[in-house]
């Protein structure tokens, strides 16, 4: 008997963990739920809360040189927290205005090819995290470790981008998940003291009844602007005065363009020529090119002299030169009309290439022999003035992230 007891009281010991098991796994995903109901129901305040956090780590980057790695992750938390709280809003409050030619674009292929949204899905992470990632292995592992990771990181990025670019059927690359703009909130329903709430408020405030009647004669006298058909019946709105919209803005946003009723595979063209294929490529190989020869200066030469050596940055520069000059090229001989054929999305996709050409400034030998005096000398003229002191003061924190970070001025 007394070996039996024992071995029972296991046996009971079992079964009742395992009745509670299937709770204590369902446990996760009602946490979960709350927490979505929780963003759903307060998705203002929730916005608003996010702002104020992006704000505050844009406004502090160096952080007193010591505590970049919180300050860092508190930024990269609350972007992928936006990400996540933007997806979850689009299913809860689907948007009334339609999506724009890149929402349109991404959202076919990410719904058409799990490849492409995985890729996708990975790509919009790394760029969300990499700068985090970079301060912690600097930190751990010193100057190797750092620019081993920034390597393999732009290695992962580069065959994302190279998957993206073959799922679509050799595409320009438009990066982005698909999720779009979050969409605009409708009011909350009110609760029974709200509305005892706002019963006595609107009692107390009696001025306000005749503020309301003038803003409905308003409405009732601009309706009655309004010119009807005589066959149809219907009514035409009024135009805008003077002071309020112009009629171009007006008009613009009752207008279907072209790229409005284009399938949403039709908003960028294939590269047909291996000219446009190969000024692609070198775009998305850009990056890790550049890198492989930071990785190798650092290695041979000093630490004192490696970012002022400009081989690296002339081979970085000049593929990202070649490429858009080989894309400019490809367009002219195989685009009918050249620049004007291109829809709007590829325009929008070059010009931000373009815009991000600038940061080559702020980059390798030519930000330290050249740009870091600048910014400098900008930084010392506000200091002891009123207030400019401030941009000043965070002038200078950032410029401590340019001078020991890669990922800092990254643009792809």
């Amino acid at each position: 008997m007394a070996i039996g007891q024992p071995a029972s009281t296991m046996v009971g010991f079992y079964k009742q963990a395992q009745s509670k098991l299937p709770a204590t796994i369902s446990l996760p995903s009602h946490w979960l739920k709350s927490y979505e109901d929780l963003v759903t129901k307060n998705a203002t305040s929730v916005g608003q809360i996010e702002s104020a956090l992006r704000s505050l780590t844009y406004l502090i980057p160096g952080r007193f040189h010591e505590a970049e790695l919180a300050s860092e992750t508190l930024h990269t938390s609350t972007l992928l927290l936006s990400l996540y709280h933007t997806s979850l809003l689009r299913r809860h409050f689907p948007s009334p205005s339609p999506p724009s030619p890149q929402t349109r674009y991404t959202s076919f292929y990410t719904a058409r090819s799990r490849l492409y949204s995985n890729s996708a899905i990975l790509l919009q992470t790394i760029q969300y995290t990499e700068l985090l990632c970079e301060m912690f292995f600097k930190r751990r592992g010193g100057e190797k470790a750092r620019w081993r990771l920034v390597v393999v990181l732009e290695l992962i990025k580069a065959i994302c981008r190279t998957a993206m670019f073959w799922v679509t059927g050799r595409r320009m690359v438009i990066e982005g998940l698909g999720t779009g703009e979050r969409p605009v909130i409708p009011e909350q329903q009110q609760t029974p003291e709200d509305q005892q709430q706002q019963e006595k408020e609107s009692s107390s405030a009696s001025g306000t009844i005749a503020g309301a009647s003038d803003q409905e004669t308003t409405v009732q006298e601009e309706r009655s602007k309004e010119w009807s058909m005589p066959r149809t019946g219907m009514k035409l709105p009024v135009l805008p005065t003077q002071g309020g919209e112009s009629i171009t803005d007006f008009l613009s946003k009752r207008v279907i363009s072209a790229d409005d009723i284009k399938v949403a595979s039709q908003l960028v063209r294939k590269i047909s020529s291996y000219q446009g294929q190969l000024a692609e490529m070198m775009w998305i190989a850009r990056p890790v090119v550049y890198a492989l020869a930071m990785q190798r200066l650092q290695g041979a030469a000093g630490s004192n002299r490696r970012s002022y050596d400009w081989r690296p940055w002339v081979l970085g520069f000049g593929m990202e030169v070649a490429a858009r000059e080989l894309g400019k090229k490809a367009v002219r001989e195989r685009t009918v009309g050249g620049w004007r054929g291109m829809t709007g999305l590829e325009k929008e996709e070059l010009t931000r290439r373009g815009w991000g050409m600038a940061w080559w400034g702020m980059r390798g030998a030519f930000y330290e022999n050249i740009t870091k005096s600048w910014i400098q000398g900008f930084a010392d003229k506000l200091k002891g003035k009123p207030l400019l002191d401030i941009v000043g003061g965070i002038v200078e924190d950032y410029g401590y992230l340019w001078d020991e970070y890669y990922f800092s001025t990254s643009t792809m």
